[in-house]
């Protein structure tokens, strides 16, 4: 599977820089294919104008199959996840788009357009903090799909 994580916002110049470095470099030698996008803030608008650019910006970066990691979305297991991702494969789908939004999350639009909607947590969670663990999950599920002994749960 090849994968284009895109975000709002500079999440890899912060205090999570070294993580997401770590899962980006790790998931890219699991799954061969795997990208960054780290897209502006709409600096200038604020409340709804601000989703609403923000979300039309994700909109814009997505490619192949687009999921919206939002806290309102489906819950996985890990064995779930990677199941269904081996079942994407299997009917052709060779690219899948996360997106993240920033600080103030998505459109109820960005989301109903989207092919699914994945929740890390029922938890309200930073962007930043949200990329590192989708990053580490993806390699997760691309572990368990490969045989590699990281997953164990």
């Amino acid at each position: 599977m090849r994968y284009r994580v895109v975000v709002i916002g500079r999440s890899s110049r912060g205090p999570f820089a070294k993580p997401i470095e770590r899962y980006l470099g790790l998931l890219r030698s699991a799954a061969g294919d795997a990208e960054l996008l780290e897209l502006k803030e709409a600096r200038g608008a604020v409340g709804e104008a601000r989703v609403h650019a923000e979300s039309a910006s994700l909109s814009a970066a997505a490619a192949g199959r687009t999921i919206v990691l939002d806290e309102r979305g489906r819950s996985w297991t890990t064995a779930d996840l990677a199941r269904h991702v081996s079942a994407l494969e299997s009917r052709g789908e060779s690219r899948v788009s996360l997106l993240i939004g920033g600080a103030d999350g998505t459109t109820e639009r960005l989301r109903e357009a989207a092919d699914e909607t994945w929740a890390l947590s029922s938890l309200t969670l930073s962007h930043e903090l949200a990329l590192v663990v989708a990053l580490e999950q993806l390699y997760r599920i691309e572990a368990l799909r490969s045989g590699h002994p990281y997953h164990r749960g």
